[in-house]
């Protein structure tokens, strides 16, 4: 019996003993749907869209029966989860399971860890992009520590704050267009440029499509946008023209005419609904824990009249902070707590593009409980659509100097985690960039990733993986180890005069940041910087995230930028580490970082893995 198979047993038995067990089942299928009000062919879930939301306790033992009713492999990846106890249940296709087939059915078993806002999608090729995506919500232990104390002093409020944390209320925000993940994607291939147009932004699963004047759009357009548009303007779905030299540089085979039309262009206004999250006054506070599950756009949120307190991002309480506006890209979660304390009324929610390549928004609806017949008469009204503002207007703007906003590169310190040590065993380098093409996107080693080269033997039944993938797509780590990994984009002023942010998701467990800034990485560790530069380090107050966003690079200003990340590797475990923008991913941008390689041959076998599914038990 290997070691890692009498681990398992042990850990049965304890779960057995610790646990519930909770069962869940998702059935996948193809249909019709219309989420802004145009009908396309989608991915439903348990016949819905978006998925349902999940919500377990901390260390409950989970099953999950996925039945696969589409007409393409799928998997699902529970994002943000550590899977220390189930790597196969990581659902990467190639790296920890082979995809499930049309027809076909697979077990996922893991432990719920860590606690808090999470979700989970498909990470077959870019099926997310369907709507392969729900909300998963892993409840606190009661006696948990939590940050509250750091908002108000009063018991009642503490008291309110665990209430409303318990019962947060889930916002999954995605991006929507009108064609398909395949067509979207061949259309990057047979233009040969980066595309990132959409229809619509949707909060659970609902929007719309609006088409405001172009030259209105073009009178908001923030530094971000302005920077690129090279004396252009924006089309009538507010999107830059595709052929601009500073958003897909000077690749060679460009055909800007081989991209649809109306990708860009011929806005047809549509209704798809607006949801609305219900709160009630005599709570006193309200979570509303908002999900990145954005396809293409990174994004900025606000809650007319309602100043968020920040206490979690990414499932990890941090030190809480006050803002009116937050930035948060794809893959991220960010949870805020607001007190209850406007008159009784609806408000609008605004999400809208963080002002990057787009002038889009979506909306929701916070509507306070009607205490008697005599307020909702007279209750605020939820002001919605291109021609509002609250503390963003339609272009995610702040409409007030006095507006405090949360960048998407800002981190806010973890609270009460044990810090970093002050030095790492390894430090590994990435060189993030175009390959070949504008739309073809590299992590290391000027490779592009292929998970289906993997797919029929994934590298997680390998014993000697490097056999098989190449030392060119992984990077490799021993067990026990501290490892530093330098996120990093290099300046190429020609090819790529604006590189965009990129959110880098890291599989298995998370990593503190401990340093970033602009300009090349020209240290050989995080130390050696620490002693140069340390105000470009942090490890006294680092955060800790799975998913680490980089900074906009424009190479006339900058010639790199860099992020520093630190984590333990306790174990073998099958990772990924990729942009979670579904596009830069299908182009290319990630590798298979295997944690542990020393102890690879503890992992399971197939056949392991086959019997832990069916065993009726959990595996943790």
């Amino acid at each position: 019996m290997s070691i890692f198979t009498a681990v398992i047993a042990f850990s049965i038995w304890l779960g057995l003993v610790q646990a519930k067990l909770v069962r869940e089942t998702l059935e996948f299928t193809w249909g019709v749907g219309s989420p802004n009000g145009v009908p396309r062919q989608m991915v439903l879930t348990n016949g819905k869209y978006p998925g349902p939301d999940l919500i377990f306790d901390e260390d409950d033992d989970v099953e999950v029966h996925v039945f696969n009713h589409l007409p393409f492999n799928t998997t699902v990846h529970w994002h943000g989860q550590s899977m220390e106890s189930a790597p196969w249940s990581d659902g990467v296709p190639g790296l920890s399971q082979a995809p499930i087939q049309p027809n076909s059915s697979f077990v996922y078993k893991f432990k719920a860890s860590p606690a808090g806002t999470f979700w989970y999608h498909s990470h077959f090729k870019n099926v997310m992009q369907d709507g392969q995506v729900g909300a998963l919500y892993i409840r606190h232990k009661p006696d948990a520590a939590r940050p509250y104390l750091m908002i108000a002093k009063d018991a009642t409020e503490v008291a309110q704050m665990q209430n409303a944390e318990a019962n947060s209320n889930l916002l999954l925000i995605t991006d929507w267009t009108h064609f398909t993940a395949q067509e979207y994607f061949q259309a990057e291939i047979d233009s040969s440029m980066n595309l990132f147009c959409v229809d619509s932004i949707l909060v659970n699963g609902k929007g719309s499509v609006y088409c405001p004047d172009a030259h209105w759009m073009q009178s908001l357009v923030g530094p971000q946008i302005a920077l690129v548009l090279e004396g252009t303007n924006l089309t009538d779905r507010g999107c830059l023209a595709p052929a601009l030299h500073n958003v897909q540089g000077s690749w060679p085979n460009q055909k800007p005419s081989a991209v649809p039309s109306s990708m860009h262009n011929n806005c047809t206004p549509s209704d798809g609904g607006v949801p609305t999250i219900e709160v009630d006054a005599k709570d006193g506070w309200a979570s509303l824990n908002f999900i990145g599950g954005q396809a293409q756009k990174g994004t900025t949120f606000s809650v007319d009249n309602h100043p968020m307190w920040i206490y979690e991002v990414d499932g990890q309480f941090v030190e809480p902070r006050q803002y009116e506006m937050v930035g948060m890209y794809n893959g991220a979660r960010y949870s805020a707590l607001i007190k209850l304390d406007q008159t009784p009324g609806d408000y609008a929610i605004r999400v809208t593009d963080n002002g990057g390549d787009q002038v889009i928004s979506g909306y929701a609806i916070l509507s306070y409980r009607a205490a008697n017949t005599t307020q909702n008469e007279t209750r605020p009204q939820a002001q919605i659509g291109p021609g509002t503002k609250g503390y963003i207007d339609y272009a995610g703007q702040n409409t007030s100097a006095s507006v405090r906003y949360l960048n998407y590169i800002e981190n806010l310190p973890a609270f009460n985690v044990p810090l970093p040590p002050a030095f790492a065993n390894l430090t590994l380098k990435t060189s993030m960039k175009r390959v070949n093409s504008s739309y073809h996107w590299s992590i290391v080693n000027g490779v592009l990733y292929e998970p289906e080269m993997t797919a029929d033997t994934p590298l997680i039944f390998e014993k000697q993986p490097l056999d098989v993938i190449g030392s060119n797509y992984t990077l490799q780590t021993l067990n026990n180890t501290w490892v530093d990994i330098i996120i990093q984009i290099i300046s190429n002023p020609e090819m790529d005069p604006i590189h965009p942010p990129h959110p880098i998701h890291k599989h298995g467990s998370r990593a503190y940041i401990v340093g970033q800034g602009m300009g090349v990485f020209n240290w050989s560790t995080v130390y050696e910087g620490m002693l140069e530069r340390p105000d470009l380090f942090y490890l006294d107050k680092p955060a800790l995230r799975d998913t680490f966003t980089t900074n906009t690079l424009t190479a006339a200003l900058d010639d790199g930028v860099w992020m520093a990340i630190r984590y333990y590797v306790s174990g073998p475990f099958p990772s990924l580490l990729h942009c979670h923008i579904t596009t830069h991913q299908e182009g290319g941008m990630a590798l298979a970082l295997l944690d542990g390689i020393d102890v690879w041959s503890e992992l399971p076998t197939s056949a392991e893995v086959v019997k832990l599914q069916n065993a009726g038990e959990p595996v943790a």
